[in-house]
């Protein structure tokens, strides 16, 4: 029998993966973004490659590579367009590649900020939302005092992580001529274009359209139709929700996908336009999840299937399945599901009754299936990663717990001994906080496989504030930000103390972003946990407020108020209000160029415990930004794994255990003071 290969931390940066991919029209071939390693510029970095349906074996042909992004293909399928970055030229290029002669040309250089690139119904243009230069933005990246030149701010959403200042210019509608190269502007004005998409008959394009300043990361916008031939726009619904997507049916109407309500927490689905009013149909009205959609029109929202019927993705308990609803409404029905299925892309061709997902589960990190019209069942058409079918990958197993009068818990557990075998345990906190831990294996977390392997339980818990497990879960932390999910650990810890999964004094708490927070919250409101690891954690609710990209706008809508409306919910929600408790042997890891939980949150935390002559060691990665540890530089991904298994093996593995009576901290720290108000609407 063939041993299996134990994965380590480098491991990771071997995978290759599918994001995102583009079905051709007659359905016999796939556009295919690669996610890969690229070791000589320690980066990771997209490549474009092309397959034919019909191939299950082969690896498919290159198109491109460094940055590939949002390709689709001409209707007639001959030419293949993708946005892409060229060596030596600044910026984004929209290129195309011929399937006949097999070669890529560049159409347009230098775009800042494009993204929903899109053929017309004929062919005749390529449409792109970038940035629209003027002539003082032209001669600023020319003059050699443009770098040392004052910013001056006047409105909030000034900065955002990965761009850094967000360039003055406001977003627009391009088109490109393919034959000619020849560009047209075809929106101008004070305010952003969001998920365009054309009509049936290529004469009219909808749009989401936005007038606010900066950058927004839940825009207020309005449906707008936009005529081709001549720039007329007009809006066609009183909305003043988000809008990410927008698409036709095949009859003409529009529809489109967004919230009613802005802010986080909080569902978002499908919405139709009928012509004959104003008022958005919601068609999965009653359909408690929320709608998986694509930002930056890498993936649509909604697919329409030969049947009538209209295909979506929605979270589901950390799963997206696929599900269908007719355009009427009426009930939503699971068309593809799994226990441990994630789909990750979508693609469909009409012409050829096919569709195209890319798909992963507990044993794979991300591959192709195809689905011809007249079949029922998938096909795996990549294999991108055979060398790890050899790889002891543990799967994630359910775990629940139904503390009295809430709602029940669920999540998943990394099971690295036997039922009531002793040894080390690892709360492990999502980010968010509506997001959700999945069940599909990832390379982005094999630190967890490491641990695993040396005997470590890991518990992946959905407390409240999750997605996939309806809009009142996710809400419910509105207002007692740190509060409920303290309530849902701590009873999750109870529980698995006493069915021998863990045990006091072994056990240990870690997290990036929201579950960096929970990190600093946990370990300073009790001392239940032998260490701690936060990275790119919150220690300061109001200094977050006044410095993140996203402060004065997420934070909000979490406390369920402004700093100046609510100072001692913001205190008493903030760890650093208990600070001087934290008795865990603390590491900190932030990039220092994030500016969505600027590293300052991790200054102060540092400078609290290092002041009260606590263990803590503060790592600090020049160049990271807020995901740093799983898109920024392939060495500090690297360098982030190796830390946690260090770190923990250092100060939990060798510890004794401790009776459950001799915990000093069984019972949290202080009063839910400051948080009246429980669900506070906003």
């Amino acid at each position: 029998m063939e041993e299996r290969l134990r994965l380590g931390i480098a491991d990771s940066s071997r995978f290759r993966i599918a994001e995102q991919v583009a079905l051709s029209p007659r359905g016999d071939s796939v556009a295919i973004t690669v996610r890969g390693a690229d070791e000589s510029k320690d980066r990771w970095t997209s490549s474009l490659i092309v397959k034919s349906t019909a191939d299950e074996a082969g690896e498919g042909e290159l198109v491109a590579r460094g940055g590939a992004d949002a390709p689709c293909w001409s209707p007639d399928g001959e030419w293949l367009a993708h946005l892409g970055k060229e060596d030596g030229e600044p910026g984004t290029s929209v290129l195309v590649w011929s399937a006949t002669t097999r070669t890529v040309r560049s159409l347009v250089r230098g775009l800042r900020a494009a993204s929903h690139l899109m053929w017309s119904p004929d062919g005749g243009e390529l449409a792109f939302v970038a940035a629209a230069e003027d002539a003082e933005a032209g001669e600023a990246r020319v003059d050699v005092r443009a770098k040392s030149r004052p910013r001056v701010i006047k409105d909030l959403g000034y900065k955002m992580d990965g761009v850094g200042l967000v360039p003055p210019a406001r977003r627009h509608l391009h088109v490109v001529k393919p034959d000619t190269g020849e560009v047209r502007q075809l929106t101008r004005g004070d305010f952003d274009v969001y998920a365009p998409a054309w009509s049936p008959d290529g004469r009219t394009v909808s749009l989401g359209l936005s007038r606010a300043a900066g950058h927004v990361p839940w825009p207020l916008a309005d449906v707008y139709l936009l005529r081709t031939a001549d720039g007329d726009i007009r809006q066609v619904c009183d909305w003043g929700g988000t809008v990410v997507w927008t698409g036709w049916t095949p009859d003409g109407q529009v529809v489109f996908a967004g919230q009613r309500w802005a802010g986080p927490c909080r569902r978002g689905s499908l919405f139709h336009l009928d012509g004959r009013s104003k008022e958005p149909v919601d068609i999965l009205a009653g359909f408690d999840r929320r709608l998986v959609a694509s930002a930056r029109g890498a993936a649509p929202a909604a697919v329409f299937l030969g049947t009538g019927e209209i295909l979506f993705c929605a979270r589901e308990a950390g799963c997206t399945w696929a599900y269908t609803v007719s355009l009427a409404g009426g009930p939503v029905t699971p068309w593809f599901t799994g226990k441990s299925t994630v789909i990750q892309g979508l693609s469909a061709s009409a012409e050829a009754a096919s569709l195209a997902l890319v798909i992963s589960d507990a044993e794979t990190a991300g591959d192709v299936y195809v689905m011809k019209g007249d079949t029922t069942e998938f096909r795996r058409i990549t294999h991108l990663n055979r060398w790890a079918d050899r790889a002891a990958i543990t799967p994630a197993e359910d775990i629940r717990f139904s503390p009295p009068g809430r709602a029940e818990l669920h999540g998943y557990l990394l099971r690295g001994r036997a039922e009531g075998t002793e040894g080390p345990t690892l709360f492990d906190i999502h980010s968010g906080p509506d997001f959700a831990w999945r069940p599909n294996f990832s390379p982005r977390y094999l630190y967890q496989q490491v641990l695993v392997d040396r005997g470590w339980n890991i518990l992946l818990l959905n407390p409240r504030g999750s997605d996939g497990y309806g809009e009142e879960f996710m809400r419910s932390l509105v207002g007692r930000l740190g509060f409920s999910e303290e309530e849902d650990f701590l009873f999750a810890l109870d529980s698995m103390v006493r069915d021998g999964l863990a045990y006091e004094g072994k056990v240990a708490v870690m997290g990036y972003s929201h579950g960096g927070f929970m990190t600093n919250w946990l370990t300073s409101r009790t001392d239940r946990f032998a260490a701690g690891i936060s990275v790119a954690g919150v220690s300061n609710w109001t200094s977050l407020y006044g410095t993140s990209s996203l402060g004065a706008t997420t934070t909000p809508a979490l406390l369920g108020g402004t700093p100046r409306e609510l100072p001692e919910r913001y205190a008493a929600s903030s760890p650093l209000t208990y600070a001087s408790d934290v008795e865990a042997p603390t590491l900190l890891m932030h990039g220092e160029s994030d500016l969505m939980n600027p590293i300052g949150q991790s200054e102060e935390w540092f400078t609290a415990l290092r002041g009260a002559d606590r263990t803590v060691e503060f790592v600090r990665y020049p160049g990271g930004r807020h995901l740093f540890m799983h898109n920024g530089a392939i060495s500090q991904q690297e360098d982030y794994g190796r830390r946690i298994v260090r770190w923990l093996t250092e100060h939990v593995e060798g510890r004794s255990t401790q009776a459950r009576g001799e915990a000093a901290g069984t019972r949290a720290r202080g009063e839910m003071a400051g948080t009246q108000g429980q669900g506070d609407s906003l």
